[in-house]
């Protein structure tokens, strides 16, 4: 048993859904207690340390705040080194940037390096959980899944399904995508603190033959999460029609191809109607609301109060 004495903030519910203050906890003084890495008590030091055993050492961290891991709903360990890359829309920020910085991690021995630069950059920051996509290559998810497990931090994460639409050193195949992605789930999913999500980057980067294959993998693996990204630019939208013209929006285009479940998490999420947010709520799919990215690129403003209303979650 260990006790950490500091300032504790901690959320008891969202608290930007009310202004009621009772959806947090603040102790100017606090005392978190921690027995066998689990938390046991919380709660102001001087209260607290009267049921404590007297022989129990308190790490003093006052001056400072303790708050909860954070959670990264959706994050992109293959672009670390291209943070702040500017002067572009979505579509063409991929081909410029994205793209090029991905196929360097045809190399192993670089996926490796990254990944383990990435999950320490996540921690040193105080994000202690995230939901991540890999690149198209299968070893891009055992290196950061080896990283994660290394320091035994939960993650979600997957590799890359993309076959059309996009470099061809990037392209799997629905064949070789979802056999890599099976055996993936085998070697990870459920092991230590880790999960899989099966991952179509987007549907634009995914023919018909490779969402069928995602979908049936889904099906297959109830309980492993479904991650892509939705609706993020008004140009990619209109592709998505072109491409699916037989599918009334972006998220039925995934519906069809049974990616619309829960533990589907959906980035971005801009730009939809209230069809398709009652059909999000009803499947119990979520929605990663990623702020800086959306204005980094222009992609437009994520609508929470509708998605609230709708009762989807979102993180």
């Amino acid at each position: 048993m260990e006790a950490l004495r500091a300032s504790i903030l901690h959320c008891l519910g969202d608290p930007g859904e009310t202004p009621n203050p009772s959806a947090w906890e603040y102790f100017e003084d606090g005392l978190l207690v921690v027995d066998d890495g689990h938390i046991a008590a919380v709660g102001p030091a001087d209260a607290l340390r009267k049921k404590l055993p007297a022989d129990l050492e308190i790490t003093d961290y006052s001056g400072k705040l303790i708050v909860p891991g954070f959670i990264d709903c959706h994050v992109h360990f293959p672009q670390l080194d291209i943070i702040g890359s500017y002067g572009a829309q979505l579509l063409d920020w991929l081909n410029q940037y994205a793209y090029p910085a991905e196929a360097k991690f045809a190399d192993p021995d670089y996926a490796r390096e990254v990944a383990k630069a990435f999950v320490e950059e996540l921690l040193r920051n105080g994000t202690t959980t995230a939901l991540v996509f890999g690149t198209v290559h299968a070893h891009s998810a055992d290196a950061i899944f080896e990283a994660a497990e290394a320091r035994n931090m939960r993650l979600i994460a997957g590799k890359v399904l993309m076959d059309s639409n996009c470099p061809a050193e990037l392209r799997d195949t629905p064949e070789s995508g979802c056999a890599d992605s099976r055996a993936l789930i085998e070697r990870w999913h459920g092991r230590g603190r880790l999960g899989y999500a099966i991952t179509p980057r987007f549907a634009l980067t995914s023919s018909p033959e490779q969402l069928t294959a995602a979908g049936k993998l889904a099906a297959e693996y109830p309980d492993t999460w479904i991650h892509t990204h939705l609706a993020e630019n008004m140009d990619e939208v209109e592709q998505i029609a072109r491409q699916f013209p037989d599918s009334r929006s972006y998220l039925d285009v995934y519906d069809c191809f049974g990616l619309v479940r829960e533990r589907a998490v959906f980035a971005h999420c801009l730009h939809m109607d209230e069809q398709d947010r009652s059909r999000m709520a009803a499947s119990n799919a979520a929605a990663a609301f990623c702020p800086t990215s959306n204005l980094f690129l222009g992609s437009g403003l994520f609508n929470l109060p509708a998605m609230r209303k709708a009762g989807i979650n979102c993180g």
